[in-house]
């Protein structure tokens, strides 16, 4: 771990299934959300070493479990249908062996709160077509949204998930009552190809767009050639396009996209973006590849490494992570000892 206050790192232990056998889709609230070798779902808190497990990969809308002649979980078949299509119409399935699923499928976890309370919610961006399905920490089954496709990423503010597409659709679910409540906040503001959107709460109240382009190198890998940000006018549905940020700085990734202010991080830099890569399945197949991480500036339209010579491996990527040391305490939660 590198901690970016302290401008050193740190080495930690971390409880088993070991770390380098999983992969990360997510970060919030000082939790990873982790994928194991039979694809089921963990989050892990670093500092306190606790461990969640999620509902099981079987319980998803689209996935059914393979079983052998003896009854034992051999791999997960994926059928290819959406919300906007109706009826249903089912194309050819796939299937996967229990440790390649997550490669292909997961894209990004955001968490609802710190899961030490006992009242989190997790919002799941996944294949097939980049759809949302979200369960309860504590819960026994995955919850799918029959609605929009191809989600690049989410955010939760004030009890409600937030879900960007890439042609900038803004979507808003309230999950904490008898049924979905769905609203969409705009339609269509950005006009692809994009590589990645992100969504992001302003602490001064707005909420922001950020789009991400990125181009290949003669070595075959992906760098971050240029950064977007956009203020959302959702009275007039219209992106407002932005210089900068100010005295603030964002983090962006597969954690769950920040925007602070300086004046409380004093040794970040403002009007920043703080960047790392995000699809972590479009890396399985590159995993020696020097990884897309970097500083952002929005002034200067340039891009400068966060320390040198990088002290971070190229698999897993890395992710952003701000420190939790609760512990969990709530009779709702289930630790994996």
């Amino acid at each position: 771990m590198y901690s970016l206050s302290e401008q050193r790192a740190y080495t930690i232990t971390l409880p088993d299934p070991p770390m380098a056998r999983r992969f990360l889709i997510g970060s919030s609230h000082g939790w990873l959300v982790t994928a194991d070798e039979k694809s089921d779902l963990l989050l892990l808190n670093p500092i306190t070493k606790e461990q969640m497990r999620l509902p099981p990969v079987t319980t998803m809308e689209h996935i059914k479990p393979i079983m052998s002649g003896d009854g034992v979980l051999e791999q997960y078949e994926m059928s290819y249908y959406h919300g906007l299509i109706f009826p249903q119409v089912e194309e050819p399935t796939s299937t996967y062996r229990l440790d390649r699923y997550r490669e292909t499928v997961y894209s990004k976890a955001v968490l609802s709160s710190d899961p030490s309370t006992g009242d989190c919610t997790i919002m799941l961006i996944h294949q097939p077509y980049w759809q949302l399905s979200f369960a309860k920490v504590g819960g026994q089954t995955w919850n799918w949204i029959a609605t929009e496709t191809d989600y690049t990423d989410c955010i939760h503010h004030d009890g409600w998930f937030y879900a960007v597409n890439i042609e900038g659709t803004i979507d808003s679910f309230y999950l904490n009552g008898p049924s979905i409540i769905h609203k969409r906040i705009a339609y269509q503001m950005l006009m692809p190809p994009k590589m990645v959107v992100y969504i992001v709460q302003a602490p001064w109240g707005d909420k922001l767009l950020i789009s991400r382009r990125s181009r290949t190198l003669d070595d075959n890998t992906d760098v971050t050639s240029e950064i977007m940000v956009y203020k959302v006018d959702p009275d007039n549905e219209k992106l407002i396009n932005m210089t900068g940020i100010g005295d603030h700085v964002m983090f962006i990734g597969n954690n769950a996209s920040l925007c602070l202010p300086v004046s409380d991080h004093p040794q970040l830099m403002s009007n920043c973006i703080y960047f790392t890569d995000h699809a972590v399945q479009s890396l399985f197949g590159v995993k020696n590849n020097k990884r897309d991480m970097g500083i952002y500036h929005l002034e200067s339209n340039i891009v400068t490494d966060i320390v040198s010579p990088e002290l971070w491996m190229t698999w897993l990527p890395p992710v952003w992570l701000t420190l939790n040391t609760s512990k969990t305490s709530h009779p709702r939660t289930q630790c994996v000892e």
